[in-house]
């Protein structure tokens, strides 16, 4: 990796403008921390202001990003350890236009939708490196907010702000959270393979909401009612499932992954590994009370779409039964069970009682598409 400066273990920094370019030292002082931006800041500046939400070296983080080092040292325990990355980009991922959306909230999502992917694997979250890469007119008081979401997250999840990478960008903002978390000694990791003929598919929460705001915040339109409201948080904060793996595991189910991709994706991910097909109960989709009233195929959306940050999980019923009760008394949180795998190909929803072949086409999200 090319060599930047840092703000404590591994966060570099490209240099930035000659200095010609850059403001006096004194002219920075003058400006206002409510109006500076990261080129009035300037590096070191920007370094210094993030340092209070990045974790301090404690538990078995040696070195984290408050230390002046390049690199951050944590200890290992025995077990397994996971490792994910993720990438938003303004303009594909997220849009600055978009009503009433803070760089705190920002913060979040870029923490929620990596938790969103080691809970998927069954792992407690432990450590993040964030990178920034950030044009010169982003105000620094925003790049605070977004780590304090950052920060919100990792600390309800167990997990520290190890370090990181800033750099400047002639672009749009880039945000990228790489996070590591272990897997208890005793337990194997949560996967989308294993599964087989007759077991039930069930998924946490709730589906649909985020689709709907999307659809909301793509048309432009101002959220006005609570359910609209309700729709577009789902987009802008996503609840990751952290806990709700470990209950899953705890009850000796296997085979589970996250469904931000859409829920067909995911359920399609779990069968045709195994060589099967599934059949999936319109009725049965856990949706959102409001968009099941106003729309007439709401079912459509809860299954088609993408963005929502549950858990899809396949086991006999009889776990999933265990799991649905264990959930619902330490979580409150619901676990639906929506079809059954079964032998064959593709994936058939039972709508008012009709079985109806559903291609994949289209489904979910994908890059480049």
């Amino acid at each position: 990796m090319p060599r930047r400066s840092s703000p404590g273990a591994g966060h570099s920094g490209r240099a930035g403008p000659t200095s010609a370019s850059r403001p006096s030292p004194a002219a920075r002082s003058r400006a206002s921390p409510f109006s500076q931006t990261l080129r009035t800041a300037g590096e070191r500046g920007v370094l210094r202001s993030l340092r209070p939400y990045l974790s301090p070296a404690s538990g078995p983080l040696e070195i984290g990003a408050r230390e002046d080092d390049d690199a951050a040292v944590w200890r290992t325990e025995p077990g397994r350890v996971v490792a994910t990355v993720d990438t938003m980009v303004e303009g594909i991922d997220f849009r600055l236009d978009w009503p009433a959306y803070p760089f705190r909230l920002l913060g979040r999502r870029l923490m929620a939708i990596n938790l969103s992917d080691l809970a998927a694997m069954g792992a407690q979250p432990r450590h993040a490196l964030i990178s920034l890469c950030l044009p010169g007119r982003v105000r620094l008081r925003d790049v605070r907010e977004l780590y304090r979401g950052i920060g919100e997250r990792a600390r309800a999840a167990g997990c520290t702000v190890a370090g990181g990478d800033l750099s400047g960008i002639d672009g749009p903002i880039v945000l990228t959270a790489a996070l590591f978390g272990t897997i208890r000694p005793g337990r194997r990791p949560l996967r989308r393979s294993g599964a087989r003929s007759g077991w039930a598919l069930a998924v946490t929460g709730t589906v649909g909401r985020a689709a709907a705001g999307i659809g909301l915040l793509l048309a432009e339109k101002q959220p006005k009612t609570s359910a609209e409201r309700r729709w577009v948080r789902a987009v802008y904060d996503p609840q990751p499932r952290v806990e709700a793996a470990q209950i899953l595991q705890s009850v000796g189910i296997r085979v589970a992954g996250d469904i931000s991709d859409g829920l067909y994706r995911e359920i399609e991910r779990i069968a045709q590994p195994a060589g099967l097909g599934a059949v999936v109960e319109a009725d049965q989709l856990p949706l959102d009370a409001d968009l099941r009233r106003s729309r007439k195929h709401a079912w459509a959306g809860g299954l088609m779409e993408s963005e929502d940050y549950e858990l899809l999980c396949a086991a006999p019923r009889p776990l999933l039964e265990a799991a649905r009760r264990r959930l619902r008394r330490d979580l409150d949180l619901q676990l639906s069970i929506i079809g059954t795998l079964e032998r064959g190909r593709g994936i058939r929803v039972r709508v008012d009682g009709k079985l109806v072949v559903i291609p994949s086409l289209g489904a979910g999200y994908e890059h480049f598409r």
